[in-house]
């Protein structure tokens, strides 16, 4: 699974730098997420010049999770590329072998990792928000983004989470 998700990251990547990049904007960019529960593939499709789509395909350790975000940007005035976004959407999960999400944090003094885990679950439907910085590197096909998205487990029941990750994109 994993040699194909790189391969298909790869063929991407040959084909952006084919693209010739917009200077200071994008219009598609596919690539990693890197944080929290939901780390994954991420798509993100401008669908105005200040609205975008987003999707998270995030899968961990008996867990798959389909997140949908719709996203407004504001661009910093004398800062070519960079803007800052805030947005909202929905997530659906589901899990094998009977067990939730495995959400690990680190617990102070005591140098223990402890996991939380929320069984009995199948599925799992909820709301997400985010908010971040978007940096679109000039004259490379990459965008850069860094933000927090916490969300919350309607079903099976009322959880809530914190997180926050960094995105790399190769754009198109």
């Amino acid at each position: 699974m994993l040699s194909k998700i790189l391969i298909a990251l790869s063929l991407t990547f040959l084909l952006s730098i084919s693209v010739k990049s917009k200077a200071e904007s994008y219009e598609t960019g596919i690539g990693l997420r890197l944080g929290g529960i939901s780390s994954g593939i991420t798509v993100k499709h401008f669908i105005g010049s200040t609205t975008a789509m987003e999707g998270i395909l995030s899968f961990n350790r008996h867990t798959l999770l389909l997140t949908g975000l719709y996203e407004k940007y504001q661009p910093f005035p004398k800062a070519d590329g960079l803007s800052w976004f805030y947005g909202g959407g929905v997530h659906l999960g589901f899990f094998n072998n009977d067990k939730g999400y495995e959400y690990f944090y680190y617990k102070g003094h005591q140098n223990k990792i402890n996991v939380i885990e929320h069984k009995n679950a199948d599925v799992s439907f909820g709301g997400d928000f985010i908010i971040g910085l978007d940096y679109k590197i000039k004259n490379a096909p990459v965008n850069l983004s860094l933000d927090v998205k916490p969300f919350i487990d309607f079903l099976p029941g009322f959880y809530g989470y914190w997180e926050g990750a960094l995105s790399i994109r190769f754009t198109l």
